[in-house]
Parts: structure tokens; C-alpha cells; sequence
């Protein structure tokens, strides 16, 4: 792939060899993270970023590189997503033309830059926008074209932030954000901006019931069954449902199949459904916790399942554990489409793990997840 950079020749930053001056991103998903911290879910993200993006190493820690993404900013990035990209200086790119246009079942807004640069997306509401900041960039902004076939845009701008940051802004026409893709088409960044879908049987709802194949999930206190088998129960639940409905189903899995999130998360960016439901058992050190929960990464989002959770405490019984937002689960971190996980209740408490067990809970379950859906739709339409 050609690369329009613009590079000086200088010494390696780093004494040590092991350590690149630069790196160049590459392989499936590399994401960019606010820091090096760690749980189970990994550091906190910033969001994706594209590949044969060059970033000036500064420092490396474990299996990460502290990468330097402006002259103030700088983010982490696993080892893994990057390639060493030897003896070169970054100068700061320009970006100039923009261009907004409407397709047949998204907005699309093009950034022309003479060089892939690091960027961060991320979603607002009230009023609802997309904001986009790119680094080590200046504008040479002469004009921004809008095109009336722009259904989901109602306007954009800009402002040069920072000397080497330019901060965009995307406003959207409709309230309730419907998922957006961002990434390079050459050396313009490319935005692509869903458009609300005209009624839940016009859409394409994918399921995806959590862990599967050597993954067991977690398991019954006294049952001892596993989260991944039942999982599935609920996914088939939906999906019967859904069928009945004539709305199209795709199911990231349908038997006891091993598949890695990010496999979960590519999968999905393929199939492009418009929404992502994915369901898991949660579990507990402490036995008397219960009860279901809803999980988002994005606020825009947060309607979403806010909207199933109402539903789900509609059921005899099932209490709340809550609402939960900034979710660091990478099936449900693409900005794409709206996703929701749903933590139907603890296979630890025994009063919960009882209603797992009941087929007739996991009709229940299901048919308020299709009911929260569909009040979704109608409160945004």
C-alpha cells in the first residue's frame, strides 16, 4: 500500500534496539488506549484506528508502546497491532477538502489529507453529534461541499484546537445516534454515518450468545451447568421470535463453537446488521447478588439498552443489578451499529440460577428483549 508521508532522516530516539523509534499500525482491530492499566478487559480505549498509521514511540511498558499522537497527546497500543518503522520523523499533515454526501443507506463525509494521521472518534447527544480529533494535523480548509442527499447530516465544522489538533464536528439530523464507521480510503479519512432504519421489520438484528466451545463462561452453584450452553438457549429464544416476526436474524453462532471476540467483532462489521444483542449468565464471589443488567460502550448508545433493561425488570422476580455504561467488552466497543449486552441474571445465587433453568424464563427473557427493542425504535423513529 502506498503511503503519502512526509519523513526527514534522524538517529533512533531510543539507545536500546529492541525499542522502535516508530511504528506503523497493522493487523486486524489495532485500538488505541488511554492508559496502561488492566483489568480483565484490558486498558481502557480510546477506540480503533486504522492501519499504516506512523506514531512516534516514547516509551514502552509490557506488551504496550506509549505512542506520541500529537505534540500533547499520546496513547498506548499493544505491541502486537504494530510493525517498527525505521529512521523516519513525522511533519505535521494538512487536511483540506471536505465533502458530505448522501448514499443509499448511509451519510458519508470525506477528509482529504495528504497523510494518514492518528484520530479518536467519539459520539455525543443532546444535541447529538459525531466529534473527531486528528492529530499532528493543521487545516488548510478552503471548503467544506454538502450535498442536499445528506439525510442523517444536518451540518459540520471545525476548529483548530490545538496547533497540531483539529477537532471536528459532525451534528446529525435525527436525536438517537444509529452507529458510524471511521477509517482511511487512501489518505482521506473516511466517515460513514448510518441512517435510522424505517421499522424493525426492515432491519437485520444480530444475536450473539456469549462464549461457546473451550470459553465454558461461567457456571451453576448448584446446577453446575455452563453459561455458554445457556446462553445459546436465550440466543435461540430471540431468534424464534424474531422469525416469527419476519424480521432477518443473523446468530453469531449457533452451535458450541469456540469464537474469539475480535472474530465476533469482524463478523459483525461484515454481516452489518443494525443492531448487536449479546447475551451472557453473570456470576459473583458473594452468592446473594442477583439480577439483570444492561451493558453499553458508547452513550450514544445508552438508550439502547436502557430501553431492554425497562423491559427486563417487567419480569416477576428478577431484580436490577443496573444499567452500565463505558463497558470495556470488545463485542460490543464498535461504533458501527447500536449494541447491547445483556447480563440476564447470576448463575451464582441460587434463586436466579433457578429461573435460568426454566424454559419458560427464557421465552419471558427473550420476548421482552423483542419488546425493549421495538419501544427503542418507536420512541426514536
Amino acid at each position: 500500500m502506498s503511503l503519502l508521508l512526509f519523513f526527514l532522516q534522524e538517529p533512533s530516539f531510543f539507545a536500546q534496539d529492541s525499542i522502535p523509534s516508530y511504528v506503523i499500525t497493522t493487523g486486524k482491530l489495532p485500538q488505541l488506549a488511554y492508559s496502561s492499566g488492566e483489568d480483565r478487559l484490558g486498558s481502557a480505549k480510546m477506540g480503533y484506528i486504522d492501519t499504516s498509521v506512523v506514531m512516534k514511540v516514547i516509551d514502552t511498558a509490557k506488551n504496550l508502546y506509549k505512542v506520541q499522537l500529537s505534540n500533547l497527546h499520546y496513547a498506548f497500543i499493544e505491541k502486537v497491532y504494530t510493525q517498527p518503522f525505521h529512521d523516519t520523523i513525522l511533519s505535521t499533515a494538512l487536511c483540506e477538502s471536505w465533502r458530505v454526501r448522501g448514499g443509499d443507506e448511509f451519510d458519508s463525509v470525506s477528509f482529504s489529507l495528504n497523510g494518514r494521521v492518528p484520530y479518536k472518534s467519539w459520539m455525543e447527544i443532546d444535541p447529538s453529534r459525531i466529534k473527531i480529533e486528528l492529530y499532528n494535523v493543521q487545516s488548510n480548509i478552503n471548503w467544506i461541499t454538502q450535498l442536499s442527499s445528506a439525510k442523517a447530516v444536518k451540518n459540520v465544522w471545525y476548529e483548530q484546537t490545538e496547533s497540531d489538533v483539529l477537532q471536528i464536528t459532525i451534528e446529525l439530523v435525527k436525536q438517537q445516534h444509529y452507529g458510524y464507521s471511521i477509517g482511511y480510503n487512501g489518505n482521506s479519512l473516511l466517515l460513514k454515518i448510518r441512517r435510522s432504519p424505517a421499522s424493525i421489520q426492515k432491519m437485520t438484528i444480530a444475536i450473539d450468545a456469549g462464549h461457546g466451545g473451550t470459553n465454558l463462561g461461567a457456571s451453576g452453584v448448584t446446577s453446575g451447568i455452563l453459561e455458554k450452553n445457556y446462553t445459546l438457549l436465550f440466543a435461540r429464544e430471540l431468534q424464534k421470535i424474531l422469525k416469527k416476526q419476519k424480521i432477518k436474524v443473523l446468530m453469531v453462532r449457533e452451535t458450541d463453537t469456540t469464537i474469539d471476540n475480535k472474530d465476533r467483532v469482524l463478523w459483525a462489521q461484515q454481516n452489518n446488521p443494525d443492531i448487536f444483542i449479546s447475551f451472557h449468565l453473570n456470576s459473583s464471589g458473594r452468592d446473594s447478588v442477583r439480577g439483570v443488567s444492561t451493558y453499553y460502550k458508547h452513550i450514544g448508545f445508552r438508550s439502547f439498552s436502557q430501553s431492554i433493561l425497562k423491559r427486563l425488570l417487567e419480569i416477576k422476580n428478577l431484580g436490577e443489578f443496573g444499567n452500565v455504561g463505558s463497558f470495556n467488552f470488545q463485542p460490543i466497543q464498535p461504533t458501527d451499529y447500536p449494541s447491547c449486552l445483556v447480563e440476564i441474571a447470576f448463575l451464582s445465587n441460587k434463586g436466579d440460577e433457578k429461573m435460568i433453568l426454566d424454559p419458560k424464563f427464557r421465552t419471558k427473557v427473550a420476548n421482552q428483549v423483542y419488546l425493549g427493542i421495538k419501544d427503542w425504535i418507536k420512541d426514536w423513529k
